[in-house]
């Protein structure tokens, strides 16, 4: 990710009603519910999944895609690198 653009302020949480985000590689904004269906989330691990945000919006969805706007672009400066480890199933 792009240090820069996802900012210095992130959080992590579960997802919203109504969460939108734009994957990466995609021109448009999109459902996060579409995107988990999609992306064949199942449907018990959906409330589950870890999201990393910002003031921005939805910057990962953890272990499955970042949004477009963070991706690493000609002129980064610096990179942000976030690992998630899973502790328990």
């Amino acid at each position: 990710m792009d240090f820069q653009l996802a900012g210095q302020k992130l959080w992590i949480r579960t997802r919203y009603r109504g969460d939108r985000f734009q994957p990466l590689g995609l021109s448009e904004v999109k459902k996060l519910q579409d995107f988990m269906v999609d992306t064949k989330i199942s449907r018990a691990w959906r409330d589950r999944v870890p999201l990393v945000c910002s003031p921005q919006g939805i910057l990962w969805v953890v272990g499955y895609r970042i949004a477009d706007g963070i991706k690493l672009i000609e002129h980064t400066e610096q990179a942000l690198r976030m690992e998630f480890k899973q502790l328990y199933m």
